[in-house]
């Protein structure tokens, strides 16, 4: 009996699947197919369909299904899921939070974990029932609450309580420093349990259909595995899962050790730099969509930028591309066949909005769940859901000005999605790829070309440039970055240097040659029409894996069970004894070795527990200690004084047994 493994990695654009043989690690077979939006159990379904066709595959012989997505950063890039309610305890940030929805209430702690001042169980409540009607779930953050998280945890009770709506406690996602960044993981947590919950609802009811019954696994952040049960959990932690997939499938599909990834999708172009085998893990929590969060994660960079990016021209002329995604429309008219002919009604008007891109089209999605909606927004909804239509032949239907449909509230909200220009139609309009509709991608580029008084020609060159020139710079400043070069890359100076070295390298008087010293991999859908020309401005080794395509699918059954816990042991008040901070709780000692003890039993036990509701099977425990003194007198080598102690574990295992 064979012992296989199935791997899907879902998408905003294509859902991946591969089987293989964990014996020796070979693929079986592979599939790559549409990420239905309105439905992802269509999308999984025609996955697996396709992958337990082969006859090799048996459904008695899987032994794990593993998952990725990108469903969680895109989720953030876009700004799309929940509405959030911020309550933060004791604390008022000075900078944006990203959701607008935040109420502060009295209390937090000091850096010792001491209560600084009380909850007052009543402003809870009232800050709960002024947002409830305007979210669907809330996120709670306590000033300094990682040293003592007793506040968190009052507050999130009261609160769910009071609403009954899913609560998330900046304390069950991070022990690191800094508010900021906790409230705001905290808040993507929230943000993303409907979203996470669904993609694992459609894949448990595909396996159920097809009678495979593994353990359903899914990759986090940093490429580590979790069981189903702990990400609808922890949803957050699945952000940059797909990028971090495609480190550990890329590794092993180029056979290389060092080398600059970068994974090429429909929505983001993600980028990780591997030494000796394996990425960096960011210590300072992965920055995704512009937000610094302190969620563990490959230290991988993310852009807005794919196949299915967006080509926005303005009403005066500028050309500019993503972040939003949107479908091509050369898939778009393939399903909806009537958006041809509305395209052409639109070449022979030729509009000419300010507001929106006159080739744009919107589909629905799904009904609106937690916010109302004005009358016309309600006409909108029923006109798509009977079948999609260009802006601007909705307005006409509606009898309103296209500039004054309120449609962007349901498009960020997930109910409609767009259709549009992308780089993906100018590949077909090419004909370097054909899978859709060629005179959809035609009529599009023909009618933004002339927005912009251009040919068709210089405008698919100008949208490809972009492509290449913001992806070869991605490359250029994590290379930059790796070697300590510590630069504005917004400064016009670097600007400058940079663009030369790019675009124009050969000058009357200087010539700038760059020569990208480590192998360049690039993995993704559509890396094979990008990255030559990408390798050429880099002057870079180029390796395309054989299943480049799939390499996120392969990665996430390569990957282990790792929980990782920190405990802190510091004074506390001088001459009171020493205080033990856990995940859960603050605890006092009198005397620092019995702090000690007791802070390695509870490590150990939490992070053995964390690894089994992880789905790890033989987890290894492994402990590491850094103890920091502080020096009274640079006379004496033996006068110093005792700060912390920090304990690390680890619990690193297998996700199945044979």
């Amino acid at each position: 009996m064979a012992n296989l493994a199935l791997g899907i990695d879902t998408g905003g654009t294509f859902t991946d699947g591969v089987v293989i043989d964990l014996k020796d690690e070979a693929i079986i077979t592979s599939t790559k197919t549409v990420t239905t939006r309105s439905d992802l159990t269509q999308a999984i379904g025609n996955c697996l369909q396709e992958l337990l066709a082969v006859p090799e595959v048996e459904t008695d012989d899987i032994k794990l299904v593993s998952l990725s997505t990108t469903l969680a950063t895109n989720a953030i890039v876009e700004g799309q899921g929940a509405e959030v309610g911020a309550i933060m305890i004791g604390f008022n940030p000075e900078e944006d939070l990203p959701t607008r929805h935040q109420r502060v209430v009295a209390g937090g702690c000091t850096i010792k974990g001491k209560i600084k001042e009380p909850l007052d169980d009543e402003e809870v409540r009232q800050a709960a029932r002024e947002l409830e009607k305007k979210v669907d779930a809330y996120a709670v953050c306590g000033y300094l609450g990682m040293r003592n998280p007793i506040q968190e945890k009052e507050a999130a009770r009261i609160i769910t309580e009071t609403t009954g709506y899913p609560v998330v406690a900046a304390h069950q996602l991070s022990s690191d420093l800094g508010f900021q960044e906790r409230v705001t993981t905290a808040v993507f947590n929230a943000r993303l349990l409907p979203l996470i919950t669904g993609l694992i609802d459609s894949v448990k009811k595909m396996l159920s259909k097809n009678e495979i019954n593994a353990p359903l696994m899914v990759v986090r952040g940093d490429g580590s595995l979790i069981s189903e049960q702990e990400a609808r959990i922890r949803p957050v932690e699945t952000s940059l899962s797909g990028p971090a997939a495609s480190v550990v499938g890329a590794r092993q599909l180029a056979g290389v050790r060092d080398g600059i990834i970068v994974d090429m999708g429909g929505t983001t172009t993600d980028l990780a730099v591997l030494q000796d085998g394996s990425p960096r893990i960011n210590p300072q929590g992965a920055r995704v969509g512009g937000w610094h969060t302190r969620i563990k994660a490959a230290d991988i960079r993310t852009i807005g930028l794919g196949g299915d990016s967006l080509v926005k021209i303005s009403s005066e002329g500028e050309l500019d591309l993503g972040p939003q995604r949107v479908f091509p429309l050369s898939w778009a008219t393939t399903r909806y066949p009537s958006l041809l002919e509305e395209l052409k009604q639109i070449e022979r008007f030729a509009p000419y909005p300010l507001t929106y891109q006159p080739v744009s089209a919107l589909v629905h999605i799904r009904d609106p769940e937690k916010f109302s909606l004005s009358r016309l927004q309600k006409k909108i909804l029923e006109e798509i859901k009977e079948k999609p239509h260009t802006i601007w032949r909705l307005a006409r239907k509606l009898e309103v000005d296209a500039e004054l449909l309120p449609w962007e509230k349901l498009v960020e909200t997930g109910c409609l999605h767009r259709a549009s220009l992308t780089p993906t139609d100018i590949l077909h309009w090419q004909g370097s790829y054909t899978d859709w509709n060629r005179e959809a991608a035609e009529l599009a580029l023909k009618i933004m070309a002339e927005r912009r008084g251009q040919s068709e020609e210089e405008l698919a060159e100008d949208v490809l440039f972009l492509v290449y020139y913001r992806t070869a710079l991605l490359v250029v400043e994590a290379a930059l970055e790796q070697e300590g070069a510590e630069l504005d890359f917004s400064s016009r100076e670097v600007e400058y240097l940079l663009d030369r070295m790019l675009v124009n390298p050969d000058g009357e008087f200087l010539e700038l040659m760059l020569q990208l010293k480590k192998p360049l991999i690039g993995v993704g859908a559509p890396v094979r029409a990008y990255f030559p020309e990408i390798a050429r401005m880099l002057g870079a080794e180029l390796k395309l894996p054989e299943a480049a395509e799939v390499a996120n699918a392969v990665g996430t059954v390569m990957g282990k069970i790792i929980e990782r816990v920190t405990v802190i042991i510091r004074p506390d008040e001088v001459g009171a004894g020493y205080a033990v901070h856990t995940p859960e709780e603050r605890l006092g000692f009198k005397e620092l070795e019995a702090a000690l003890a007791e802070a390695e039993r509870i490590g150990r036990e939490y992070v053995l527990k964390r690894g089994r509701e992880a789905g790890g099977k033989d987890l290894e425990i492994n402990m590491e200690r850094e103890d920091k003194y502080g020096r009274l007198s640079s006379f004496r080598e033996d006068d110093k004084i005792f700060i912390e102690t920090r304990l690390e574990f680890s619990a690193v295992g297998k996700p199945w047994t044979a």
